[in-house]
């Protein structure tokens, strides 16, 4: 057997020696090409009597580098497991200068060393302040706005005739690049007063079919609109980036028209739900807060996740082996950020203790549950009615046989596991945000928390 010896280097470091005699490697390969002996037949030698001699030219090299893999794996590997030694990353060898070329012709002891990575030894401590977790508002107010807009959407559209463009109406319109020019720009397209800035409303707001204004910039109609958006959606022009400076418009109304809102009735419910399962508004109700929610809430629990993460790398001190690190980093062709790096070890290592601590453990179904999920995303968080349980049970079980798949899902399952398990430690407490504020709070949490890419 292989002679393994391990040290400590440092509190966080250490390392393991091997050591292969000669005698050993050339047992082991006589005894191996004994075997294959008995299976080869040569040319000028009967089956099972070509010499040890001319098999060790001919396949020795290749079944020496089979018994050093498998002697290396079995005294490394077993003898970490056998004294649990808690690693890190998997052993890093160390390049030896002037180091023997071995070949089955030319035998020599085998030395090799490898650098350990150790987890470091320390207390977890679960942070005692107050985590916020954001979920929309979904109280009356914003139902009541959902319903009514539900309402307009499934009401008629009926033309208005004599009348004047009101607050919610639709109005066709037709833009012509003020002349005299050649060729003037010109198109026809529909504006959703709703829509508007204040600025369109103002210009739109009581004309008639007929009405005309003259504009020297269309941008300025319909909110947070752009130029390019103007060159593709009012005019519809080719270009998206032509230069519109310095051109005027006249846009003319041609048509009025006004949403009569559908009215909550059987009918509704059965265009809201085809199933027939909602039968009544406070069904509706309950349903356009689940669906609204179910997004935002879960935004909402992605940043206290990231919170309680950070909290928890940050206030935790304790040593790592950056030099190996490094080393990783540098083998990577420094692809990794060092600082994220050491962020996400510390992270793993504390998530590791506490789920050790509160015995959280990966189940079977918590992988059939992550690939559900993975499959319902693909889906768009919708299933069709032609998906039968059979046919999901299959599709997740041919992702659970792929192995980079499972693993992925496993990973993506755990890290939950243990999230929720952590939810359920902290102090917790909601924050109803309405939906412009819940926007406005994740766009401030990116940009204080999310890296800028870099410009190539």
């Amino acid at each position: 057997m292989p002679n393994v010896t391990f040290e400590k280097t440092g509190n966080v470091t250490g390392r393991i020696a091997i050591q292969i005699t000669k005698d050993e490697l050339n047992g082991k390969l006589t005894e191996e090409l004994k075997k294959q002996r008995q299976k080869v037949s040569m040319k000028g030698f009967r089956k099972g009597k070509t010499p040890l001699s001319t098999l060790r030219k001919m396949m020795g090299n290749q079944i020496l580098g089979n018994i050093l893999d498998e002697q290396i794996k079995e005294s490394l590997f077993g003898y970490i497991e056998e004294n649990d030694v808690k690693l890190i990353f998997s052993p890093m060898p160390v390049e030896e200068e002037n180091a023997p070329m071995i070949t089955a012709t030319a035998l020599d002891d085998v030395n090799l060393t490898y650098d350990l990575a150790l987890e470091p030894e320390f207390d977890l401590k679960l942070p005692k302040k107050t985590f916020d977790k954001l979920v929309l508002n979904t109280d009356d107010k914003f139902l009541d706005e959902q319903i009514e807009r539900m309402l307009k959407q499934a009401g008629e559209n009926t033309e208005v005739e004599g009348g004047k463009v009101e607050e919610e109406d639709v109005v066709d319109v037709t833009f012509t690049e003020a002349g005299p020019v050649d060729n003037p720009i010109t198109n026809s397209t529909k504006l959703y007063i709703d829509s508007l800035s204040d600025e369109g409303k103002k210009k739109l707001i009581g004309k008639k079919v007929g009405g005309k204004v003259t504009l020297k910039d269309l941008s300025i109609l319909e909110k947070e609109s752009t130029p390019a958006y103007v060159n593709k959606y009012l005019l519809e022009l080719e270009d998206e980036d032509a230069d519109m400076s310095g051109k005027s418009f006249q846009l003319v109304v041609d048509k009025i028209s006004r949403i009569t809102p559908a009215e909550m009735n059987e009918e509704f419910f059965t265009k809201f739900d085809a199933s027939g399962t909602i039968k009544t508004e406070e069904e509706v109700r309950a349903k356009i807060a689940e669906d609204n929610a179910a997004g935002f809430n879960s935004q909402g629990e992605s940043m206290a996740n990231f919170m309680i993460q950070k909290e928890l790398v940050e206030s935790h001190d304790f040593e790592l082996p950056l030099a190996i690190m490094e080393k990783i980093q540098e083998d990577e062709e420094g692809d990794r950020d060092m600082d994220m790096f050491t962020r996400g070890v510390k992270w793993m290592l504390i998530r590791n203790k506490f789920a050790a601590q509160e015995d959280v453990k990966l189940e079977y179904e918590d992988v059939k549950a992550e690939a559900l999920a993975s499959l319902m995303q693909m889906l768009g968080g919708q299933r069709p009615d032609f998906l039968t349980d059979e046919f999901v049970d299959n599709y997740v079980s041919q992702m659970l046989q792929d192995e980079k798949q499972r693993e992925q899902l496993s990973s993506n399952a755990i890290e939950k596991k243990i999230m929720a398990a952590l939810r359920d430690k902290v102090k917790l407490k909601e924050k109803p945000l309405s939906a412009d504020e819940f926007n406005e709070a994740i766009k401030a949490f990116n940009e204080e928390n999310m890296p800028a890419q870099e410009e190539e």
